[in-house]
Parts: structure tokens; sequence; C-alpha cells
């Protein structure tokens, strides 16, 4: 029960922001360019990072794949955590938000916190699913006997 509810919780956070990337493309390419980081740099995130948020809600709708769905999640969450919170310490002068109009309405603390709580969702479901797999694959052995 426990990892439904993150995932159902986790796609409501990727599915909106994935189809917002894609549906309003020119907005959301305009946005990354704008970051204080090289434009190839940028370039390869304009189209990784729909391909991957895409490849999360794929994974996380598959049973079988939800260890890899929450483990995108957890990375994708990571770095743009990372991300923000580079951004508060004041690792660059200005930095326009290129986030999707889901989440543009928070500030900058507001955003960190936001991607700290998905962080360790994605945490605690990749965890949760992955001691679920251990325990489907009979990942107990009988003590004293070689594996």
């Amino acid at each position: 029960m426990k990892i439904k509810l993150i995932l159902l919780i986790l796609l409501t956070l990727w599915i909106p922001v994935t189809v917002d990337k894609v549906m309003d493309f020119e907005i959301f390419k305009t946005g990354i360019l704008k970051q204080p980081f090289d434009d190839t740099f940028g370039y390869l995130l304009i189209y990784a990072l729909p391909l991957l948020e895409g490849l999360t809600i794929l994974f996380l709708l598959i049973p079988r794949m939800q260890y890899y769905g929450m483990l995108l999640s957890l990375g994708l969450m990571l770095a743009f955590t990372t991300y923000v919170g580079l951004a508060l310490g004041g690792a660059w002068e200005e930095l326009p938000c290129g986030c999707g109009s889901v989440i543009s309405w928070m500030n900058w603390k507001q955003h960190f916190w936001f991607n700290l709580c998905f962080t360790a969702l994605s945490g605690w479901g990749f965890y949760l699913v992955k001691l679920k797999r251990g325990s489907d694959a009979g990942g107990v052995t009988a003590e004293g006997v070689p594996a």
C-alpha cells in the first residue's frame, strides 16, 4: 500500500511537469537556455529532461520496472534539488527560473523544500521497491547453508 501511494504522488509530479515541457516546448527551451550554463549543455538538457521524465513515468507505471522508475525519480530529484540548493547558496549572480507552469509560482526557497520532499519520497519509494524486489525473489537464505 505504501508503494502504491508513493507511486501515485510521484506520478502527480512527473506527469504534469513532463506534459508541460512537451506541450510548451518553446517556453521550456527558452527557459533552459537562460540558465547559467553552456548552451551545449542546455541543448542536451532540452531533449534529455523530457525523455528521462517520460521514462520515469513509464517505468513507474509498469510494475516490473518500478525499481528503475524510482531510481530515475530519485536521480532527477537529487539533480534538481542540488541545482536549487546551489542557486540558494549564491552560486550564480542571477538565476531565472526555468520551471514549468506547474511549480513556477514558487520562490527558490519553497522550490528547494518542495524538491527535498520529493527527493525523500523518491528515496523512500526506491528503498521500499528494492525491499519488495528482494523478498519477491526469495532473498532469504537458510542459515549455515552456502548460497
